[in-house]
């Protein structure tokens, strides 16, 4: 047994081994417009005429990741850590009639891990699939409940969700420019029902990313 056991770990090593050295590596730097709104309405309470609907808000997102891409396969491992603004316009109606919008503004530091799929050539488009972890950083809006506009302390702290991604690189020898959409789809409900947020008993994320970036190294 402990012969089999020696054995087991000595391949990995060598398996490890061999990985790193052909291991290619790469630092990328990126930035670009984010548009987000969230799934989940407050409830109306004590007026049954008026109704609430998300919409699309805008935001800004920068950050840098590194980029691990072991042998010749067509497989790369992207990490990265970006600040995303999330968020949403909650639009409000009067029975059809749109009265006023009330913006939702959710800071978050932003960590991805991500499967990049690509093939060979000068212009690569690439396909990409994650996990997202979120902490958030700042959410400010409008309450419906006790409080002032600062609803941080009555949000939950981290968002976990999936990403899913494509994008197209200009395969350069030091330095490759390259163009990505991404969509956050956050699964955490980041509201506890209680405080700023009693009435907004579910908020989960929703965010597109269109950025642009370089990417140094091989």
């Amino acid at each position: 047994m402990r012969k089999l056991t020696g054995a087991f770990f000595l391949v990995l090593l060598l398996a490890a081994t061999v990985s790193a050295a052909t291991l290619e590596t790469g630092f990328r730097l990126s930035g670009g417009l984010s548009l987000a709104k969230y799934r989940g309405i407050p409830v109306a309470v004590g007026i049954p005429e008026i109704r609430y609907q998300n919409a699309w808000r805008t935001g800004v997102c920068v950050g840098a990741g590194l980029e691990l891409k072991p042998g010749q396969i067509p497989l790369t491992f992207v990490f990265d850590l970006n600040y995303l603004e999330k968020g949403t316009n909650l639009d409000v109606y009067y029975l059809d009639e749109k009265t006023g919008s009330l913006p939702y503004r959710l800071g978050t530091l932003s960590h991805s891990g991500l499967v990049k799929v690509s093939r060979g050539g000068q212009w690569t488009p690439y396909f990409l699939a994650g996990y997202e972890l979120a902490f958030i950083l700042r959410h400010r809006g409008e309450p419906f409940g006790p409080g002032g506009p600062d609803l941080k302390n009555d949000t939950r702290k981290v968002d976990f969700g999936l990403v899913a991604g494509a994008g197209l690189e200009f395969r350069q020898e030091k330095a490759s420019p390259f163009v990505e959409f991404r969509y956050y789809h956050g699964l955490t409900n980041l509201s506890p029902g209680k405080g700023a947020l009693e009435f907004y008993q579910s908020i989960k994320t929703r965010t597109m990313l269109f950025s642009a970036g370089i990417r140094f190294g091989k």
